[in-house]
């Protein structure tokens, strides 16, 4: 009896095997599938682009209807400029019927790109068009002038600018559809009336202005327009437009040619508008559509990577801007960003070897020579700095031109290499230059009370800064530190916890308070401070000193550094 139930649960086992083995894999599956969506919410909360898509895509590969997945791996290859993949997935995601806003402007721009315009208006019949009403009705004036329906066009134009918020950018657009069908006059003649009623002169419209009078031949209006609103030595990005008008050439190209580049301009604009206020996926998203629907538009991909540089999205954004040609007018600024992107990323030897290549290509470019005097100097290569800022000095010479940044700079970078006369005469040509600029007047009156310098002008500098700055904690600890250093104590306490709440992970300010409650007599109080800085990963100097105050008090170590003692030592907790 015992061996037939033996058997018959033995029989059991194994006809049960399969099943068992299904729900052993089920499992494990589920697990690969929750790992990796956990670290693509991750890498989404986190801004991460690259790991977002890699992580999403495996979470599609084992759940094949994940929508939010989806939708998600569109953004993540939208913001990387992968716009052939976002549209594959888009594809994919629509076919499910679900809605997205992100999805449908990739389904939008996709068929733009086609120039299929009647699918065009379909998609901007949907609800998800909705969101933007702005967007959505600036792109059905160019979807109905891609039809044909010129007419139709002009009318959507003159409606959108029947709401005095939108005037601006419904003339603007209505402007450029005349310029695209060579109707340089009408251009003229929309643009003036809009100014002349008041209407705000933008950069992009002004241009636009110039651009038709420069297509009618019409050279003295375009540089009077020119001169009047990016003067006579414009930059980069316009000097090429300013010499066809010094050279009565008209432009050989078309500011929009289809309504394509049309779409791609109201893209570009909102971008535009959105980044000037901060930067998110949106606003990345409506820069890389720009950038897919006119690639040879360098202004939509700068756009892109300054957002990527924003989003702290670095290495992206070193890639984005290297798509720009070294001939693009916009180049130099291309390659200033992607020295930056490079330096915020940790490549700062790349971000130098980047600002070094473009002064051989730039020779008289201010701005190239000072950011490398920037790079080199937070690399701590102090004597090729001064080199930098002497060769941009000597430029703005010869151009009779001035900037107090570069005096400043310098400044700094001499009192590290201990020149300290050439230093305090930088620092304060700058201050001629910019009176009262409060991080001079800050940099400069901290660096004589460390130096035990002038104490009395360096108050009186900081104070001044302060008024001009009170938000800054920098600044309210340079004065807390000065009173400090005039034996000012009870004084000084006040100001450096005002500069330990503005700033209360900055090692050096918590380090000062510390010393100035030793200095009243809270010595706990100043015990607790030191360990906080110390938490904040000061530098090497500050910790073996800040370690040694904790050992020994404040009092034996300045008796040590040959210092009068802040405090007398008959004083206890």
């Amino acid at each position: 009896m015992g061996n037939h139930v033996g058997t018959v649960k033995l029989r059991k086992l194994v006809l049960m095997l399969p099943l068992i083995g299904a729900l052993w894999c089920d499992a494990a599956f589920a697990r690969q599938v929750a790992g990796s969506y956990l670290a693509a919410r991750q890498a989404g909360y986190l801004g991460d682009f690259e790991a977002s898509a890699l992580y999403n895509a495996r979470v599609i590969s084992r759940d094949r209807n994940n929508l939010r997945a989806m939708e998600d791996l569109v953004i993540a290859y939208v913001a990387m400029g992968r716009m052939a993949s976002a549209v594959n997935v888009a594809e994919v995601f629509q076919k499910n019927g679900a809605g997205s806003y992100f999805v449908h402007s990739v389904m939008l721009a996709e068929a733009v790109k086609k120039q299929d315009f009647r699918k065009v208006l379909e998609l901007l019949d949907s609800e998800e068009a909705g969101r933007s009403f702005l967007l959505s009705a600036l792109i059905k004036g160019w979807a109905l002038a891609g039809e044909g329906r010129t007419e139709a066009a002009v009318a959507q134009f003159e409606k959108i600018a029947e709401d005095k918020n939108l005037s601006g950018f419904a003339n603007y657009h209505k402007a450029l559809l005349y310029l695209s069908k060579g109707d340089a006059d009408f251009a003229e003649t929309t643009l003036k009336t809009y100014f002349d009623g008041g209407g705000a002169a933008t950069n992009r419209n002004l241009i636009a202005l110039i651009r038709a009078l420069m297509q009618q031949g019409k050279f003295d209006d375009a540089k009077e327009y020119f001169e009047a609103s990016f003067g006579d030595r414009p930059s980069p990005a316009l000097s090429e437009l300013y010499q066809k008008i010094l050279g009565r050439q008209k432009p050989n190209s078309l500011l929009v040619g289809d309504p394509r580049h049309g779409v791609a301009e109201v893209f570009l604009t909102v971008a535009q508008i959105l980044s000037a206020d901060d930067s998110d996926e949106n606003t990345l998203m409506f820069a890389r559509i720009a950038e897919f629907l006119r690639e040879e538009s360098t202004e939509a991909t700068l756009l892109c990577g300054q957002i990527l540089v924003d989003l702290e999205q670095f290495d992206i954004a070193a890639e984005t801007f290297k798509k720009i040609p070294q001939d693009a007018p916009e180049s130099l600024i291309a390659e200033i960003g992607r020295a930056e992107a490079l330096s915020k990323d940790g490549r700062r030897d790349e971000a130098i070897d980047v600002l070094r290549d473009l002064t051989s290509k730039q020779p008289d470019a201010v701005v190239v020579f000072q950011e490398l005097g920037d790079e080199l100097r937070y690399s701590e290569q102090f004597e090729g700095a001064v080199g930098a800022y002497n060769t941009a000095l000597e430029i703005l010479d010869a151009q009779q031109r001035q900037n107090w940044v570069l005096y400043y700079s310098r400044g700094m970078t001499f009192e590290r290499l201990d020149q300290w006369d050439k230093a305090e005469a930088d620092f304060r040509m700058a201050l001629k230059l910019q009176p009262n600029q409060p991080y001079v007047l800050n940099y400069l009156g901290y660096s004589l009370v460390e130096k035990k310098l002038k104490l009395d002008e360096a108050l009186e500098m900081i104070e001044l800064a302060v008024s001009l700055r009170s938000d800054s904690g920098y600044i309210v600890d340079s004065l807390g530190w000065v009173l400090y250093k005039l034996n000012r104590h009870d004084e000084a306490v006040g100001h450096l916890e005002k500069a330990t709440e503005l700033m209360p992970v900055d090692p050096i300010i918590n380090d000062h308070l510390g010393d100035a409650y030793w200095a009243v007599g809270r010595k706990r109080e100043a015990r607790f401070q030191w360990r906080r800085a110390l938490s904040f990963d000061p530098e090497e100097k500050d910790e073996t000193r800040i370690r040694l105050k904790l050992e020994i008090g404040l009092d034996e170590v300045l008796i040590q550094e040959s210092s009068a003692p802040t405090l007398s030592s008959a004083q206890n907790d």
